[in-house]
């Protein structure tokens, strides 16, 4: 073959190995083209070199992406891409290959003519070792428990913030909640539905049903996931039952979630740079009306009840309509003709807060660099991320930075000797303006309070010749210069020794600090404002000003010390017992300052001269036990495991801080019996599994057990010319406090059919006893509170269901499917303090499900006067008139009059539960698809089944800006067959009923990601291992039921859920 030379324009006076970076930089702008001619361009061949080609398939024919193809003897390598073909340039014409991959045998593959078919074989013992568990891994196959998990391939190419937008939907009954769409807002987890009830301190001591959160261990150690970088997880495990987490006793009463971050494998160095440039929009912002249709809106609601609106409102609705028609040549605001002081404004202007407010997109971007290697002895995983987001607010703009950095190492001393260490930091801020009090945030004050944030320009018009330079809009207090900094770190110890005595016992121990931070940064400047009095000014919202300090910082060391032992007899009989000891062990401490009369050019807490006040709070706790772990199986078909602990706690009573939790569980391969031997080519396996255990709640107040007096503020007498600090009296201690204590019964099913198609369902059944709740009531001359009692129980029954299918075609496509699905539901068994059963949203009752909404039955709307002569009386509701356009409530006891009874389950008038707020037969849909170097994944989630009452956000103008939506929708004399009813502010048409119940359930498209990887034989001319382009989507669209002006998943006035639109680029050195 005749050697082929670069031509001279495209040659540097370099070495090769920096090339790289110039076709590297070109390809993030021009990968179809630089993929298409450079690469003939630039493909030579030296004639003492041979390049060899081939494909890598398992034994079900099934192409092996990443597998490592090494010529034996060299540093020189390659791997296979998406379809598991391969391109490699031979120092030695006659080398040997050793193709390996995790999971499977190695081989060495000696290189003949041709395309190289090579198939390799599973590697039994790794393939069965895939499944983490409590202080170690299962086989798959021999799991009794029910356990999910999901790798870091699943997780990949997601334009996600944050690891909970990346987790949702991939597991069934795995709840993971986002509040609102704010860069700062993290995920909650919930596993399985309701675990308990509890007091909501922040809203008036309403009695609530509780969706407690697993315990969350990143390796080990207990850390807030939100601040985790998801390049740096290998995978994530779900221990659900009681079973497979009682292992961790009080911690692992509502399940477990164990994260597991990457780790280095053996072999030269690899370094991989990726990088995501992303956009974000919200998903729905209120179309809210302008100050023409607001005013327009009062006139006809003054017309149908007063037969007309007053002349000042007909005025200002003319006056509104001439600065709408021409702002220039008007001024936004007006003075009644007998005002000859001009004193008194009436404003006219015309404001979308939130379109001056919001951002149309906001720009993010992630970079990510690892360096990951070893020999046979040292193997080590290194990383470093960071994280740039604006937020959605176009004034002011809030802003998000995240830096992870991640080092992980394994070093085998000798034979009997290996430790693992690992070093993490992580570290966030956020900052944005502060949220204006009084006023229910920024969301909320948008949509409320037209007359001030629709009506009033931001800045006060020059015309009026005042000194203040803010009107009362919203949007003044986002604008003025007031900044809330948040600032979030924690850096991680930790290290593993293990001890391997004999090939069947061994010792280990994971010894770990994580310290934790939170520094807190308020600057609240004063503001002057102008109302609607032109000689003055308001400044009561922020005077005085201030300058506020939080520090917070907690401690928290970690000991496990376990062994080990497995044994097998006769060949048949498989014994594994494990038993150990844990230590926690927790200390915190805050301090708050704050100080007025700030000065604005040094905005610090000794810079002010006002007044100071200072806070600090400690608090500690710790729990140890003795865990323990038993399995036996029989020749692979009947399996046992007992899992156990004996735990102690510092939060309750010495008599009652300890207790033992045990769980038992049970599986039975029929697949593998004699007699299913003959079905074996189609149902390839399966298992019928049962599993019981108890464990403890812990996750209670601190010193619940201890009495205390209380210090109230400064009592309103002097005592010796000084007012002392006042003293209240301590409330009653329960000496019995004890646990929390969830019980959990599961059945469950594991079946593949065909070799490629598997399914896995579970039945399960919680129940929490002794719930934490206020012991029965005591006449008030003894002035004290009830004590907390263990008194309450709860049940929690639901369902989940796994398919998944993969296939691969002979014309190169491979693909695999995902289905989930969950549903559950729970129920108050136990409640003592209400036992009337009072229908109330600040207390439960029993046999109550939870979210239950009581409401009316609606019979439509009043057409005329005579219809409400001759309908039920409703003066019960409004004891006021009641017009054409008003809701009609069906009389359900036929007493004549619509009544709520005595408001008790037993006599609730003409109310009933006409719905359920509790997301029922939640999904997901999961399928990639892989295609000659193109791979493609698309994510669908939903809710089948859910009631929303939303009837007061945004529906009828309650005090609030409505939307066009339900205005143009509302009825009037002309428009008798509309849905809604007559726009104006009527509590009396917004009581809870079925007629403006909301249908919950939707559809999202999730995720939608493409990317492409380069050919490996461009690849390997700029010396680099991998290439991959992509672009993503991320809550791309839904179909919905909601009102548009909501996101099915937030259905209040906050921080708009987002849309992502990504761009990207992996490289691997």
């Amino acid at each position: 073959m005749k050697k082929r030379r670069l031509p001279k324009e495209l040659w540097w006076p370099v070495s090769r190995k920096y090339l790289v970076m110039v076709p590297l930089l070109a390809c993030l702008s021009h990968a179809e083209a630089f993929a298409g001619p450079l690469v003939t361009r630039v493909e030579w061949k030296p004639t003492a070199q041979k390049n060899v080609k081939g494909i890598v398939k398992d034994e079900e024919g099934m192409p092996l992406p990443g597998v490592s193809i090494l010529e034996k003897g060299t540093k020189n390598g390659a791997s296979t891409n998406g379809q598991g073909e391969f391109s490699i340039t031979l120092k030695n014409p006659n080398a040997i290959l050793i193709v390996s991959s995790i999971g499977f045998l190695p081989q060495e593959v000696p290189v003949k003519g041709g395309t190289l078919n090579i198939v390799l074989k599973g590697d039994k013992k790794a393939l069965d070792e895939v499944v983490v568990v409590g202080y170690g891994t299962q086989k798959k196959a021999n799991l009794t428990g029910a356990v999910s998990q999901i790798d870091s391939k699943m997780l990949e190419n997601r334009p996600t913030a944050n690891l909970g937008q990346a987790l949702q939907g991939l597991m069934p009954n795995f709840n993971v909640s986002i509040s609102n769409g704010s860069p700062n807002t993290g995920a909650t987890y919930n596993v399985r539905g309701g675990t308990s009830f509890f007091k909501d301190a922040n809203d008036g001591n309403k009695i609530k049903f509780q969706s407690g959160a697993p315990f969350i261990l990143v390796d080990g150690v207990e850390m807030d996931p939100n601040l985790l970088n998801p390049e740096d997880i290998e995978s994530v495990t779900l221990l659900k039952d009681a079973a497979s987490a009682a292992i961790y006793g009080a911690r692992g009463a509502f399940g477990v979630m164990l994260i597991k971050t990457k780790s280095g494998k053996g072999g030269k160095s690899r370094v991989t740079y990726s990088n995501s440039f992303q956009w974000n929009t919200p998903t729905a912002v209120p179309d809210i009306l302008d100050a023409y249709s607001i005013q327009e809106a009062i006139v006809k609601a003054a017309a149908l009840e007063n037969g007309s609106a007053g002349s000042n409102e007909i005025l200002k609705l003319q006056k509104i309509k001439e600065y709408m028609d021409d702002p220039l040549h008007n001024e936004p605001y007006y003075f009644e003709a007998n005002d000859v002081q001009k004193n008194n404004i009436i404003w006219r202007g015309n404001v979308n807060p939130y379109k001056e407010a919001l951002s149309n997109y906001s720009p993010m971007q992630k970079h990510n660099l690892s360096l990951s290697g070893g020999s046979d002895n040292v193997s080590y995983y290194g990383s470093f991320g960071y994280q740039n987001e604006d937020g959605l607010y176009k004034i002011n703009t809030d802003n998000f930075k995240r830096y992870n950095a991640l080092l992980n190492v394994s070093a085998k001393i000798n034979n009997w000797f290996k430790i693992d260490f690992k070093t993490a930091y992580n570290n966030s801020t956020y900052i944005e303006p502060v949220s204006p009090s009084g006023k229910g945030g920024w969301w909320v004050a948008m949509s409320q309070e037209p007359s001030r944030n629709v009506s009033m320009p931001m800045l006060v018009p020059a015309s009026l010749n005042v000194k203040p330079k803010y009107t009362d809009n919203i949007l003044s207090f986002m604008d003025y210069g007031s900044s809330d900094q948040t600032n979030k770190s924690n850096i991680l110890l930790s290290a593993s020794p293990s001890l391997q005595f004999t090939k069947e016992w061994s010792l280990k121990s994971d010894l770990s600090y994580l310290a934790n931070s939170t520094i807190e940064k308020t600057i609240l400047p004063t503001l002057e404002r102008l109302e609607t009095t032109r000689n003055a000014t308001t400044t009561v919202q922020t005077n005085p000003d201030y300058i506020k300090r939080y520090n917070f910082n907690s401690n928290k060391y970690t000991v496990n010390i376990y062994t080990d032992y497995i044994k097998t007899i006769a060949g048949k009989h498989n014994f594994h017992g494990l038993i150990g000891f844990n230590r926690e062990w927790y200390t915190d401490q805050d301090v708050t300052a704050q100080r007025n009369n700030i000065n604005v050019n040094v905005p610090t807490i000794s810079q002010a001269q006002g007044l100071q006040t200072v806070g600090d709070s400690e608090s500690h706790w710790a729990v140890q036990g003795l865990f323990y772990r038993l399995t036996y199986n029989y020749d692979g078909k009947y399996l046992f495991e007992s899992n156990g602990r004996y735990d102690g706690t510092s939060k309750f009573p010495s008599d009652t801080r300890f207790k033992f939790f045990p769980s038992f569980s049970a599986g039975w391969r029929v697949s593998e019996e004699q007699f299913a031997k003959s079905i074996k080519p189609y149902i390839n396996d399966l298992k019928l599994r049962a599993s019981y255990g108890s464990l403890g709640n812990q996750n209670v107040k601190n010193y619940l057990y201890i009495s205390n007096y209380g210090t109230d503020a400064q009592i309103q007498y002097l005592l010796n010319g000084v007012r002392p600090v006042g003293v209240t009296a301590p409330g009653l201690i329960d000496p019995n406090l004890t646990w929390e204590t969830a019980t959990t019964i599961d059945f469950g099913a594991d079946l593949t059919v065909f070799k490629n198609f598997e399914i896995s369902f579970d039945w399960y059944n919680r129940r929490t006893t002794d719930i934490l709740t206020d012991g029965l009531k005591y006449p008030a001359v003894l002035g004290a509170s009830s004590p907390q009692v263990n008194s309450g129980t709860i049940d929690t029954k639901g369902w989940e269901l796994i398919l998944k299918y993969r296939n691969a075609t002979n014309f190169g496509l491979n693909y695999d499917l995902a289905f989930t699905l969950g549903d559950y539901q729970s129920k108050v068994v136990k409640f003592d303090n209400n036992p009337n059963k009072i229908i109330s949203d600040s207390n439960l009752y029993e046999g109550q499900k939870m979210g239950e909404i009581w409401g009316y039955e609606t019979y439509g709307i009043f057409q005329s006067q005579d219809e409400i002569n001759k309908a039920p009386s409703q003066k019960l509701i409004s004891s006021g008139l009641w017009y054409p356009g008003d809701v009609r409530y069906k009389d359900i006891d036929g007493d004549n009059q619509i009544t709520f009874g005595n408001n008790t389950v037993g006599n609730s008038g003409d109310r009933k539960i006409i719905g359920n707020s509790t997301p029922r037969y939640q999904y997901g849909l999961n399928s990639n698809f892989n295609y000659k170097g193109f791979d493609l994944n698309i994510f669908f989630q939903g809710v089948g089944k859910r009631d929303l009452w939303i009837g007061n956000n945004l529906y009828w103008g309650a005090g609030a800006t409505g939307t066009y939506e339900t205005y143009n929708n509302s009825w009037t004399p002309e428009h008798t067959d509309a849905f809604y009813p007559a726009y104006k502010n009527a509590a009396r048409n917004r009581q809870v009923q079925t007629r403006y119940l909301a249908n919950g359930a939707y559809l999202r498209m999730k995720n939608l990601a493409l990317g492409y990887t380069l050919p490996q034989s461009f690849t390997n001319r700029i010396k680099l291992q991998r290439l991959r382009v992509s672009a993503s989507a991320y809550n791309l669209f839904e179909f919905k039921s909601v009102p548009k002006t909501f996101d099915p998943e937030l259905l209040g006035m906050d921080y708009p859920i987002i849309r992502s639109y990504a761009l990207g680029i992996q490289a691997t050195f």
